[in-house]
């Protein structure tokens, strides 16, 4: 249980930190929606969100209503705050580094288990399919794409609507992916064939739809662009909230 939950924490921040990748030096905010699912026995139900994404050359923040996620490259380092729990959660950036302190604790039997299923879990492939389909969006001329990321948990599909409409910084994009090699399991053994079929989604994302088949459960989400600017971030928004506890990952 506890290895499940450490490894779908670790993907829900790599997923979110990959999809803001997509648009460089800038600010954005996202409008989201997630259908409600059950997981681990734990029902929780359909909600909308507005998520907020400061990116800049040394560090990372991603915000919606429940938590605030800051990622410092300099200092190789991920911070979680939780807003409900009123805690905050540090990790390397390194996923080797996160599993070997993981299998340090445990019994010999217990910590080769752990491995094996960690194994699994690096087991990552992502395909994407440019389509011919084209529409409007707001003010954006879309493509649509069919991205499949296969991982050890289950199959993450998404139905990609991309415009070239924005000019996004792909310097610092690749510059970004880089930087994150070590971060996400099975990112790193695979990142080359990951950025290659990645760079088939031209332009940025305006919309997309996604399906999770993750542990038996199916789980439906969507994500619109509302806002995209470019601009210097302000310091608050790496700033962890004051008066929260800190807690050991």
């Amino acid at each position: 249980m506890i290895k499940r939950r450490l490894f779908i924490l670790l993907l829900l921040i790599s997923f979110t930190v990959l999809s803001a990748f997509s648009y460089g030096d800038a600010y954005t905010k996202q409008k989201k929606h997630v259908d409600g699912m059950t997981v681990m026995g734990r029902t929780q139900p359909s909600r909308d969100f507005i998520v907020e994404t400061w990116i800049t050359p040394d560090r990372v923040s991603v915000e919606d209503g429940n938590s605030k996620t800051v990622i410092e490259f300099d200092k190789n380092i991920i911070s979680v705050a939780d807003h409900n729990e009123k805690t905050i959660m540090s990790m390397p950036m390194n996923f080797s580094e996160i599993a070997d302190q993981q299998s340090s604790d445990m019994s010999k039997e217990d910590s080769e288990e752990f491995k094996n299923f960690m194994g699994k879990m690096m087991q990552v492939s992502v395909s994407v399919t440019k389509t011919n389909e084209k529409k409007k969006i707001g003010q954006w001329n879309c493509t649509k794409y069919i991205q499949i990321m296969n991982t050890g948990m289950g199959e993450f599909k998404s139905e990609i609507w991309a415009t070239e409409d924005i000019d996004i910084d792909r310097e610092l994009y690749a510059k970004y992916i880089s930087a994150m090699k070590g971060t996400m399991p099975g990112m790193n053994e695979n990142m080359r064939e990951i950025i290659k079929e990645t760079k088939k989604i031209k332009g940025m994302e305006v919309y997309s739809e996604q399906t999770t088949e993750m542990m038996g459960q199916t789980m439906r989400s969507s994500t619109e662009l509302l806002e995209y600017k470019k601009g210097r971030a302000p310091a608050s928004a790496f700033e962890m909230p004051k008066g929260y506890k800190r807690v050991e990952f």
